[in-house]
């Protein structure tokens, strides 16, 4: 479907079709999850069978027949409930739209406008997001919604050699790290390993998987969906897996993903997220996950010149003496007020929770 205005232009694609159009002219993301090898491994292992995803692509006229893509928003359809989401799980920290050039909040809402009227819905799920801009655009555009969920993102900027880093971390941490290196190195022999290439990355990720298993978290939702976007990254030199052997036997390991974008400044930025950590219970009196914590920061700071590394999501108390800043990350949820079920969502929701939140200021 083609919507046509004066300056704009509106179209669906799927998500093939965008990737195999777009994949060479999409701008660097911020963060290897907003990624389109990331949004297709979503779309393949964590969408249910009955949801279809949409590429709501927002174009800006340039006369004589020529188009320039400058939003382009990945979501999920599910006909039978009548809800859009955003192209996301719970592997996902953060889902934003693809901004090809920087948008505006007309932008931004003439795209809104087109996705709210060419679908028959009844609520939207949409986030987290870090830009301010989307949340001001949802804002201003829908009069129905609330905050669905808010989740803190850890994290260090301005990262620029890695013993100033290591020396801004708490001397207990510090101190700790020192002590159980020592014990560890007097009981056993232990060596770090950390994988850059793909022809690496299959012993690799057995050792990870058998870690992982081992670990507090159990088994793992989908390692196909992991083993995929590792895959992906290894290709574009994005990822590295962290790996801690103690006498030849893997004891912890650890995901991160690194991802090169400018500032806007124009200034290079290369960002770490970490995205999975594990240990084997065997060997937690020795501290091995921070000590592969170390070996990674070390790693990424010194040799692949990270100024960012970031936690992904979560408020766990460790992730401070790691990082030393903190933002929240917010998703939305809309309803549909011209359907019956929206209008029962806004009373259930919106109204009556305010109903309850000011009786019970009033009864203290």
């Amino acid at each position: 479907m083609v919507i046509e205005s004066e300056q704009y232009r509106y179209r669906e694609l799927s998500l093939s079709d965008f990737i195999n159009q777009y994949q060479k002219s999409i701008p660097e993301a911020g963060l290897f999850e907003l990624t389109l090898p990331w949004l297709s491994a979503t779309s393949k292992y964590m969408v249910a069978d009955n949801q279809t995803v949409i590429v709501h692509c927002l174009y800006k006229s340039e006369g004589n027949d020529e188009l320039e893509l400058i939003i382009a928003w990945p979501l999920i359809h599910d006909n039978a409930s009548k809800k859009i989401s955003s192209l996301t799980s719970f592997y996902s920290a953060i889902a934003e739209p693809i901004f090809v050039n920087q948008p505006s909040h007309i932008d931004i809402k003439h795209l809104l406008s087109c996705i709210e009227s060419n679908f028959p819905w009844r609520s939207m799920l949409l986030g987290p997001f870090e830009s301010k801009l989307i949340e001001q655009s949802l804002n201003d555009y829908f009069p129905f919604q609330r905050v669905f969920s808010e989740t803190d993102n850890v994290f260090q900027a301005d990262i620029t050699d890695y013993q100033e880093y290591y020396l801004q971390r708490p001397s207990q941490l510090r101190n700790t790290v020192k002590r159980r290196a020592k014990k560890l190195a007097k009981a056993h022999t232990y060596r770090t390993e950390i994988i850059t290439t793909i022809e690496q990355f299959s012993a690799a990720f057995t050792a990870y998987k058998t870690i992982y298993q081992q670990s507090w978290k159990g088994d793992e939702f989908s390692y196909e969906f992991i083993e995929q976007v590792c895959v992906a990254a290894l290709a574009e030199n994005k990822l590295r897996l962290g790996l801690l052997w103690v006498d030849e036997e893997p004891a912890a390991a650890q995901l991160w993903f690194l991802q090169y974008s400018n500032n806007d400044d124009y200034q290079p930025t290369v960002t770490a997220s970490i995205f999975k950590l594990a240990y084997s219970p065997k060997y937690q009196q020795f501290s091995v996950g921070s000590l592969l914590s170390l070996a990674l920061s070390e790693h990424v700071i010194s040799l692949d010149k990270v100024n960012n590394i970031e936690f992904g999501m979560g408020s766990e108390s460790y992730k401070t003496d790691w990082l030393v800043s903190k933002r929240i990350r917010k998703s939305f949820q809309i309803f549909n007020h011209q359907t019956l079920y929206g209008k029962l969502a806004i009373v259930r929701h919106l109204f009556l929770a305010r109903i309850i939140n000011l009786f019970t200021r009033n009864k203290k």
